[in-house]
């Protein structure tokens, strides 16, 4: 009777956890990995779904506040630091401008700024 119980409790978690932004961004986080992906408006495309995953991730942080600010971005570019912290890029051609998040340490899940810059030669081929 006990196991039954169980089965109650864990198909809702489960079923919350795949619909979850949180999940869906770590299973589709190596994917886009050390790639441009653009931002078409569309919620089908990868580059859309991504910044949403980030957004939801990334909660209350200085990443979500910007982008309420800013709006969406043209183009966002994943990467892990040297201390395998979660990084993304956020490409505002309009404005040639480029601002950098960064979880401040390992299994610190905050994103922070660390940068803003203007859009970098190199870069701007990606667009």
């Amino acid at each position: 009777m006990k196991t039954k119980n169980i089965y109650y409790l864990i198909i809702p978690i489960l079923l919350l956890l795949v619909s979850c932004n949180a999940f869906m961004h770590g299973l589709t986080e190596k994917k886009a990995q050390n790639v441009y992906l653009r931002l078409t408006g569309d919620k089908d495309n990868f580059g859309d779904k991504r910044l949403k995953y980030n957004k939801g991730f990334h909660k209350n942080s200085a990443l979500t506040t910007l982008l309420a600010c800013k709006g969406r971005p043209s183009v966002i570019y994943e990467y892990k630091t040297a201390n395998k912290c979660r990084g993304i890029r956020l490409y505002y051609p309009a404005s040639d401008s480029v601002f950098i998040f960064e979880e401040p340490r390992k299994g610190d899940l905050s994103s922070v700024q660390t940068a803003a810059r203007a859009i970098l030669p190199e870069e701007k081929s990606h667009f």
